[in-house]
């Protein structure tokens, strides 16, 4: 895959959607391309976390045993925590059809990370809105279930 090509996924992911392009080329400098058959463990419950996927081509299904949370599809990124953190992975994620990922690992994202904050300016605000909508998701249950009592 091109660099280009790498820079123009990033920019249509929400996390490097407002990344100027300049970071996001330093960042697909580091990215590794990796392809999975369908029914390949990309990783499982408990691994080390140590590296974000962005979906490129195929689906991946994010799952803890037989309860599934996500279908990701191209565009879509997973593992984002694991580059703040090396906590073990709190699901598994498996390839559904044959897909094609691109591998951005902590240790290189560090040393991109010191030379431009930009970048991760990008990836807290992603994480805030997504716990936002937890928080909102929920404030809705525990409505729901105050009413059911």
């Amino acid at each position: 895959m091109l660099l280009v090509e790498k820079v123009i996924l990033l920019k249509s992911t929400n996390i490097f959607r407002n990344t100027p392009e300049q970071e996001l080329i330093d960042l697909a400098c580091i990215m590794d391309e990796i392809e999975y058959e369908a029914g390949s463990n990309i990783f499982k419950k408990g691994d080390e976390g140590n590296s974000l996927y962005l979906v490129y081509k195929g689906s991946v299904s994010i799952h803890d045993g037989d309860y599934q949370f996500a279908v990701l599809l191209p565009n879509e990124i997973f593992g984002e925590l694991s580059l703040l953190d090396a906590e073990p992975r709190s699901a598994a994620a498996t390839a559904i059809t044959d897909c094609g990922l691109l591998k951005l690992s902590q240790e290189p994202f560090y040393e991109v990370l010191m030379q431009n904050s930009k970048i991760l300016k990008g990836i807290m605000s992603n994480l805030c809105l997504r716990l936002r909508d937890g928080d909102k998701k929920n404030a809705a249950l525990s409505q729901k279930l105050q009413v059911a009592e």
